[in-house]
């Protein structure tokens, strides 16, 4: 039978199915695939034969308690992504992110390091809009010295801590670490601090956990409990604090209470050491009157008057015991300062000094022990308008600390805030059995000062103040100035300035009362023996201290000539006032005089002066304050001028 002739259509179609068939056969000939298979067998028994291969995975070799703690964590892995893309599950060691102005708090243990890390991102961050009431101290911008910054890099170049440094592509940024709390020696008859914590610095990727050991980094250890690093950098910074424990004393358990901060705009945390910014006006026995300098002088060019004269109180004053060891090794931290001792209570007002009105702030700190030496540091809570953590400089700022010392004899009492006589804040004659508050001597005092005052007023309203210029005493001085020159002559006579009679001897200072007793009753034969000779030692500028505070013997700081000059001067001639000729023994027993030295303009540290004028500036054993230079004046006191002018 002849076969079927195809039409080429036909034909075309026949091939392609061929064609078509072979290829089926091809592929499953090479691939080889395993056909599935069914079985009567559980799967999840150990003859299934996949089951070994399970028990197999990672997952299922999981330790348990190793999980609870974090060790093994699940990691997601996604080809074609990496994983600074997607991100990563923290470990233990990775540093924690640090935000600008944010604070934070941490305990370090001896031999601990504590890791941190301010991104990239937050380096280029916007700054903070916000503007302290006080603006921003100065940072006194150097190298570092090779003592100050021990390199434990081996690749140099890679840390650019170089406070000068700059570029066009960099920022700087303020590191501030402080200790509040440190450990304590386990014998507690051993007064030494541990030794200071260090901070490691790293720009380096290579060295993302900064600490002993490590390199590139750079290292500088905390002076007084703080430290404060101004850096250039262009990514990210990666700091740790390390726990110093390179001592041969065993310390307790206790960690270091840690404040770190970093910040792009200004230092959070700040130590003022050019100056303590404070001074000792006086003290007695159981107080002590402290001026802080005016804050003008930290504010730009000083001249902004109108602001600082609406002010209350910037400053704070901290003070401790000089037996307190709590403080050593943390003198510059703020928020050491702050962990105060609980019996010592200060208080804080607004003194503005008759020269120029300028808006000082005094602090009448209380609680004290007599013949006992003191620490005091002058301070600001944040940044004199706000603090706390996102706060610019919010960490507070302290200055240098200084020390005082209280008197022995208890016939001296620091008074002050007196109503009529506002210009007085001293230490004057005192009785602690008559009057045992201050506030009681101060009404005395402030009492018959007001009575003298009013004598003079009596006299003054005959004279014709109210009257045209031509018609009145003088061209140059009215019957305003006279008063005020009178009242602060009579505060400074009737209310003398007093200190102890064991105080080393001045030619400036004067024995008074040396023929009356003591509080207490008793007499020193030495003193009786002084009395002896003239009215001048033997009694008070003062009678009514003598007939009725009975202080007994001390010593005074003698008025300012230029206060019964300045009487002369603006008062009529009618009035009949004078002044005891320079060199007299008249003046020599009265007044002093203005020490030219008493300002140091090169310096801006004062002098003690060696006589008082009213307002309270620094005594004899006070501090340094740096004050304004045109101010010539000071230390105000008194003394009776009714006796002797």
């Amino acid at each position: 039978m002849p076969l079927t002739k195809l039409s080429p259509l036909q034909s075309r179609l026949a091939a392609s199915l061929i064609a078509s068939l072979l290829l089926l056969l091809l592929y499953f000939t090479f691939a080889s695939p395993h056909f599935a298979y069914a079985t009567d067998v559980d799967s999840i028994r150990p003859e299934d034969h996949n089951h070994e291969r399970l028990l197999e995975r990672p997952f299922l070799d999981v330790d348990m308690e190793e999980l609870e703690r974090g060790e093994i964590s699940y990691e997601a892995e996604f080809i074609g992504v990496d994983r600074g893309i997607i991100g990563r599950a923290p470990t233990g060691n990775e540093p924690k992110e640090v935000i600008n102005n944010r604070l934070e708090t941490t305990n370090i243990a001896l031999g601990q390091t504590v890791s941190y890390i301010f991104s990239n991102a937050s380096l280029y961050g916007e700054k903070s809009t916000t503007k302290a009431f006080l603006s921003p101290l100065r940072i006194q911008g150097r190298d570092f010295e090779e003592d100050e910054l021990e390199d434990d890099s081996q690749e140099s170049g890679d840390l650019k801590l170089k406070a000068r440094q700059s570029s066009s592509n960099s920022r700087t940024l303020y590191i501030s670490v402080t200790a509040c709390v440190q450990p304590t020696a386990l014998d507690t008859s051993i007064h030494v601090p541990p030794p200071q914590l260090q901070l490691y610095v790293s720009q380096s990727a290579n060295n993302t956990n900064p600490g002993p050991g490590t390199s590139p980094q750079d290292m500088i250890e905390l002076e007084g409990g703080y430290v404060m690093l101004a850096l250039n950098a262009t990514g990210d910074v990666y700091f740790g604090v390390f726990g110093n424990n390179n001592t041969q004393t065993t310390y307790t358990d206790h960690p270091w209470e840690v404040e770190i901060a970093a910040s792009i705009d200004a230092p959070y945390h700040y130590y003022y050491d050019s100056s303590d910014n404070l001074s000792l006006v006086d003290s007695d026995t159981g107080s002590a009157l402290l001026l802080a300098g005016n804050p003008m002088k930290l504010d730009g060019d000083g001249q902004n008057h109108a602001k600082w004269m609406d002010v209350s109180t910037p400053f704070s004053l901290f003070a401790r015991d000089m037996s307190d060891q709590s403080i050593v090794g943390l003198e510059n931290s703020y928020c050491a300062w702050t962990k105060g001792e609980p019996g010592i209570q200060v208080g804080s007002s607004v003194a503005k000094r008759e020269v120029d009105q300028l808006p000082d702030e005094q602090f009448y700190v209380q609680g004290l022990s007599g013949g006992s030496k003191y620490r005091a540091a002058l301070a600001m809570n944040g940044n004199s308008t706000s603090s706390g953590s996102g706060i610019v400089g919010g960490g507070g700022i302290v200055f240098r600390a200084t020390n005082f010392s209280t008197l022995s004899d208890g016939n001296c009492a620091v008074i002050t805030n007196l109503s009529f006589c506002d210009a007085v804040s001293y230490a004057v004659p005192s009785n602690p059995t008559k009057f045992p508050n201050s506030t009681a001597l101060a009404d005395f005092y402030d009492n018959y000062a007001r009575q003298q005052f009013g004598y003079f007023q009596n006299v003054l309203n005959m004279t014709p103040c109210e009257t045209t210029g031509s018609a009145q005493y003088s061209l140059a001085r009215n019957c305003d100035n006279c008063t005020t020159a009178y009242k602060e002559w009579l505060c400074a006579v009737a209310i003398p300035r007093c200190t102890e009679n064991s105080t080393d001897s001045q030619d400036y200072l004067r024995v008074r009362a040396m023929g009356y007793p003591f509080p207490n009753g008793s007499y020193h034969p030495d003193y009786v023996e002084l009395g002896a000779q003239g009215a001048f030692v033997r009694n008070s500028r003062n009678p009514v201290i003598d007939a009725n505070v009975t202080s007994g013997p001390y010593k005074e700081l003698l008025p300012c000539e230029d206060l019964c000059y300045h009487v002369v001067q603006s008062c009529p001639a009618s009035m009949t006032f004078d002044c005891p000729l320079p060199g007299s023994i008249s003046f020599n027993q009265s007044y002093g005089q203005i020490n030219g030295a008493f300002s140091n303009s090169s310096t801006g540290e004062m002098t003690p002066a060696h006589c008082n004028y009213p307002g309270p500036l620094p005594s004899l054993s006070a501090g340094s304050l740096a004050l304004p230079s045109q101010v010539l004046m000071v230390l105000m006191l008194v003394a009776m001028g009714t006796v002797y002018i």
